[in-house]
């Protein structure tokens, strides 16, 4: 069941980049189509598909990985935050498009760093846990610094 779940969740990513992507091309181009009701309510079905995995995750996760209690718990909470904000500021608040790029920019950032530190964490099982410790220094000293 653990396998399936973190499949689905791991199609539930991709799935949120591709409609983020697609919002964001017809936003940039001025587009009617980004009314469509499937591009709309879409995203928020997948954000609460995604949270609901991963909650179960977390709870069903042999190496009690926590947030706010384990740095790398807490470090992957607080980017897919900055992703989801990101998104919010390159779709909906920003007003010109060089903000919709910068919003835009930053969302493939937080994306990334999420997906690198997932792939840290699988590399810290493995015994090898420096590549983790970075990357959750840094995405702690990027939240203390936007704090």
């Amino acid at each position: 069941m653990y396998m399936i779940i973190k499949h689905t969740h791991l199609t539930i990513i991709a799935l949120t980049l591709l409609f983020f992507l697609i919002n964001f091309l017809l936003t940039i181009k001025g587009s009617d189509k980004v009314n469509i009701k499937l591009l709309k309510i879409g995203p928020h079905i997948l954000y609460t598909l995604f949270i609901a995995t991963a909650i179960y995750l977390v709870v069903v996760n042999p190496l009690n990985l926590y947030p706010f209690v384990n740095g790398w718990a807490s470090s992957k909470l607080a980017g897919f935050v900055m992703y989801v904000l990101s998104i919010m500021f390159a779709l909906k608040w920003a007003k010109s498009n060089i903000w919709r790029f910068v919003g835009f920019i930053s969302a493939i950032f937080w994306f990334v760093m999420s997906a690198k530190l997932a792939y840290a964490d699988r590399l810290k099982v493995k015994g090898l846990n420096e590549d983790t410790n970075s990357y959750i220094e840094l995405v702690q000293s990027v939240l203390v610094a936007v704090s």
